[in-house]
């Protein structure tokens, strides 16, 4: 969808594109091989605290979910990795994303929403209680970055007045 939508139109280099692969046969291998690859990107060790990428962009579905980050699943609360499998029993297939651990040191985190459909669970996100394993985009809060909420009207019509 990425390439599709902007990457492609950009003529990034192969070799600036980091994706990951859903489509492995083993996805706690590959979540794996993808941090390592974010180590070796950045140049971080081991044990060293994660990077700080300059923007992420994010979506949201009409669950509350972003970066495959579901309603009650394990990888809401993880806490030491920055990349794992994370099982979504409501698709019956398991999902790769990175944590909030990795995408709370952003400088930038972006979500874009859009569609009368999110507008119901938008309004829970931004206006509702506290409530991370239900409504797991409230976990993205950035550390020492920015956050900012690209919305169409759709999407923003249950939001109070500011």
């Amino acid at each position: 969808m990425a390439r599709e939508a902007f990457l492609n139109s950009l003529k990034i280099s192969e070799g600036h594109i980091h994706r990951l692969k859903g489509e492995a046969s083993d996805p706690n291998v590959s979540a794996l091989e993808y941090e390592e690859n974010i180590r070796d990107h950045f140049s971080l060790k081991k044990t060293g605290a994660p990077p700080r990428f300059d923007l992420i962009l994010l979506g949201m579905g009409p669950d509350g979910h972003t970066a495959s980050l579901f309603p009650n699943t394990p990888a809401l609360e993880k806490t030491d990795r920055w990349v794992v499998a994370n099982p979504v029993e409501k698709f019956g297939t398991t999902r790769l994303t990175m944590t909030p651990l990795i995408l709370n040191q952003a400088a930038w985190v972006i979500f874009l929403i859009s569609g009368s459909d999110k507008a119901p669970i938008l309004s829970e996100v931004l206006e509702g209680p506290y409530e991370p394993k239900r409504l797991p985009s409230q976990l993205i809060q950035p550390e020492s970055g920015n956050m900012v909420w690209l919305l169409d009207r759709a999407a923003a019509d249950r939001l109070k007045p500011q």
